[in-house]
């Protein structure tokens, strides 16, 4: 099969494309970045440099596909522009693939949403996935669509390293209120915190796991339109920090639950603009009140992925001793 992917060489492209280059296929990888093209190239792959706001070129490069599998991604860097709409630079994306994808004639498109898509309220930050399946939902009846929604990527859990490393002043007041005075003076210090934590149930992915998924939804006969969860493993927020402190030896690592307010303002006082702050602080709280997860519940997937909590741990670890 002729098959294009975007996301460039990202967490879940990358083994995507190698998966489906072992497997025979002629894939094609696009990128934005130039600098990629060797790297794609060394894995079997054809390269095609360009953006993703450039509509014909998506339709030049998807022209001829048997499958074409779409994802949107920012950088980093996006959503710190206090400017930002995102909600309305997603739309645009996608809206760019529906052209393309009309224009190129593809009638098969894997497409990676994210667990919440299946409402825009309450979810914040998610709500972007709920606008992108409703803007593909519009290409015409003969063009073949899967939704793949994963549940919060393991890799998102790096971000908490600064904090659980537990330096500085408010590392200690923060090991001083949550361990107490004498743990905090044998040396227990660093937490994980945000405005869900506890018992509230979680559900985790690994982008193996989604590259699995997608590489079989993308070879497999399929006409019509459906969604599928993918997720690795399951389990509560005071069991994700027993494994993650197990494994960089802080057994004692807690998840702790501040308020939305709080929340509100730690985000913006590290920088991220109001809006955007907001919206991350709503998705937290349907995590927390189990709004986010709830379609994923009534539609379990029947088998969970293969590389579980206690298998990134050991990966979470290595990065963790190299971070200063």
């Amino acid at each position: 099969m002729k098959i294009s992917i975007t996301g460039s060489l990202g967490n879940v492209s990358r083994p995507l494309a190698c998966r489906l280059v072992q497997q025979g296929h002629a894939v094609t990888v696009v990128s934005s970045k130039s600098e990629r093209r060797k790297e794609i190239e060394a894995i079997g792959a054809t390269a095609a440099i360009g953006t993703m706001e450039d509509a014909d070129f998506l339709a030049k490069t998807f022209k001829g596909a048997d499958a074409v599998y779409v994802m949107e991604a920012f950088e980093t860097e996006r959503y710190l522009d206090k400017q930002l709409n995102i909600i309305e630079a997603i739309s645009k994306v996608v809206n760019n693939y529906k052209q393309a994808i009309q224009q190129a004639g593809v009638k098969r498109i894997v497409h990676l949403s994210s667990m919440g898509a299946h409402t825009d309220v309450g979810t914040g930050l998610l709500a972007v996935h709920y606008h992108a399946e409703t803007i593909l939902r519009q290409l015409p009846d003969d063009v073949s669509i899967t939704h793949i929604r994963p549940a919060g990527f393991y890799n998102n859990l790096f971000q908490n390293i600064p904090l659980i490393k537990g330096r500085g002043f408010l590392a200690h007041l923060l090991a001083f209120r949550y361990y107490g005075l004498l743990p905090l003076l044998r040396g227990q210090t660093g937490i994980l915190m945000a405005n869900y934590g506890g018992a509230d149930k979680t559900v985790w992915v690994s982008p193996l796991d989604i590259a699995d998924v997608v590489a079989e939804e993308l070879i497999k006969p399929f006409r019509g339109r459906n969604v599928r969860y993918v997720a690795s493993d399951e389990m509560t927020c005071d069991q994700v920090a027993t494994i993650i402190g197990e494994a960089i030896g802080k057994p004692y690592l807690k998840w702790v639950t501040i308020s939305d307010k709080q929340m509100q303002t730690g985000a913006e006082r590290f920088g991220m603009p109001k809006q955007i702050a907001k919206a991350l602080v709503e998705m937290n709280a349907g995590i927390h009140s189990g709004l986010v997860h709830k379609d994923y519940f009534l539609n379990r997937p029947e088998k969970l992925g293969t590389v579980k909590m206690v298998d990134f741990a050991r990966e979470f670890a290595a990065v963790y001793a190299d971070h200063n």
